[in-house]
Order: structure tokens, then sequence, then C-alpha cells
């Protein structure tokens, strides 16, 4: 045998195996690698996943919690693990638009990860203090057009949801508001309720029990369709800004070079788990909504759309990279 034919044959028994080890897949735990600390929502939904995803794949699905620099610690960290399908991420909207926020990410979230699932949104409200004069989107564009740059909006910190969404408002609407950020949900919408702040975007989990005290006020929802625990709210898009459609979302991708069947199987055993009822309403009670089954391909255009989207919202609000 030639040295040419024998690493042909070397090759071929590589691939064969490689080929082999992927349709077991998988063979031991997978990793599911959190960028946030145990106990908050997105944990919660991680640990739901996770709890319902092992028995379909016969492996224990093992959470890593790596919390920091607004999820930036936990990409490194699984852009950097070996793409063997037993490392994948639990991928946030925050994550994706990290490159545009930080002046080093560190990684590239379209590049260095492959798409494997999309598990859920969070709608957000646009909601504001009794004391401002608007019932509706249209009252409180007049009223902030009639007084510019005099309104604050409460924001859990820069770079979140709540402020890309009021910045992306701002810029359709054409209105002049400040941004007032805080370290975190709570701080934010405690002071809307206490009237220091006049208005902001907030999850229907967080601003719910407000609106039912009477002490916020919910003006439109963010999404394409009707918040499912606020269906009487309409969209900031059904009251004249068409396109409008904000939504933070959550899903699984993968290191590079992760084996087509392994994110296959992933895909489908994540989806199958997804259309569980049961699990549908307890997303629902922690403030997540479910969303149709998508393909790996399908959450990969979602994500570049995303990812031009806020990229552009970013650069327009003159947002500076931290």
């Amino acid at each position: 045998m030639t040295r040419t034919t024998a690493a042909i044959a070397i090759a071929i028994i590589a691939a064969l195996a490689g080929y082999a080890s992927a349709q077991n897949y998988p063979l031991r735990p997978v990793h599911l690698v959190v960028p946030n600390a145990p106990g908050g929502a997105t944990d919660i939904l991680s640990r739901l996943l996770a709890d319902r995803l092992a028995p379909r794949l016969g492996q224990q699905v093992v959470i890593d919690n790596k919390p920091g620099a607004g999820g930036n610690v936990a990409a490194r960290f699984v852009a950097k693990a070996s793409g063997d399908g037993y490392t994948v991420l639990f991928t946030t909207r925050g994550i994706a638009t990290a490159p545009a926020l930080s002046k080093d990410a560190g990684f590239d979230p379209i590049k260095e990860f492959l798409p494997v699932a999309l598990l859920a949104v969070q709608g957000m409200l646009l909601v504001v203090h009794p004391s401002l004069p608007a019932a509706n989107v249209a009252d409180f564009v007049a009223y902030a057009r009639a007084h510019p740059g005099q309104l604050t909006y409460a924001t859990p910190g820069i770079g979140t949801p709540h402020h890309l969404a009021m910045e992306m408002f701002k810029q359709i609407a054409r209105v002049n508001l400040t941004h007032v950020p805080y370290k975190g949900g709570a701080p934010a919408v405690q002071d809307v309720v206490a009237g220091r702040v006049p208005v902001m975007f907030a999850s229907y989990v967080i601003a719910g029990p407000y609106m039912k005290a009477g002490k916020l006020r919910a003006l439109g929802a963010s999404g394409d369709a009707r918040n499912s625990q606020a269906q009487d709210i309409p969209t900031i898009s059904e009251q004249g800004y068409p396109g409008f459609d904000v939504e933070p979302w959550f899903g699984i991708t993968a290191p590079l070079e992760t084996p087509p069947a392994a994110i296959a199987r992933l895909n489908q055993e994540i989806n199958t788990v997804l259309a569980n009822t049961e699990l549908k309403q307890q997303l629902l009670k922690i403030g997540f909504d479910p969303v149709p089954a998508r393909t790996p391909a399908e959450f990969g255009n979602f994500m570049r759309t995303e990812a031009v989207k806020w990229s552009k919202v970013i650069r327009e609000a003159n947002i500076t990279p931290e």
C-alpha cells in the first residue's frame, strides 16, 4: 500500500468513526452553559428544559452557570470549547448584540457559533406612571414631543433589551427622552411606580402586579403580536408604528465544528420538549412566551436578522461600547 493510499484509508476510517459517533450521540452528559447566576428566570428556563430534555437524550443535561460581563464570560467559554456536541450555550439576544456593545466581546455570535434551536421570547410592555396624561401610544408620543428632553425613562442598565427597545422607539416615533439606567429591573420599576421616572419597557411578570393594582398603566405591547398575558393591550405596531417588534429571545447555540447529526438531534428533541402543553404553561408563569418550532437554519437566519437590526439601533443611538 502506498503512502497516499494509506493516508486516504486512514481519513476514511476517521470520517466513518466520526459519523458513527454522531449517529450515536449523545454518549455522555451534555453541558448547557448558562450566562446567568442560579435562581433567575433565565436559569429557571434552562433547568426546565434540561429536566425534560435529559430523558429524551438518554443522558444527563448538566447546567453550568457562568455569569459575568453581560453573558460574555459564558459565550467566550463555549466559543473555545470542543465542537463535539457536549458543550452548548444558552444564548440570549444580549449575547447576539455583545460585539456592538463591547469594545472586545471576545467572540462573534454569528461566526463562532452554530444555531441549534430557538426556545422562547419575552414580550415587553411600554408602561407609564398613572400621573402621566397618556392612555395610549399616540397620547404618549404627543406628550413627549410637547416636552422634548424633559421625560426620563428607566431601564435595568445600558445595553439591556429594555434600553435598546426604548432607543428603537425613540427613533421611529421621533421623540426625545433621557435615559436613566439602574442596576437591575427591580429598582427601575420601583422608581417608575413611585413616580420618580415616568416610563419604561418592562416584562409582564414585573409590571403585571403593578398594573392590576393601578400603579402602572400599560400603553402598548412590544412584540408583533399582543402579549399572551395582556391580550387587551394593543401592540405598538397596531398603534401606528408598523414593524416595531421587540422581544428578547432565548435559544441554544453550539461551538463551530459540532457534528450536524448532533445539531439535528438536539433541535428535534428540544422542539419536542417545547411542544409540551404543561411546559408551555410553566414558561408563561415565569414570563416567557413559547414560539413555533424552528429548524437550525431558520434560527440562524433569525439571529443574523436580529444582529443587523440591533447593531443599527445601537449605532444610531450612539451607544458607546464599554
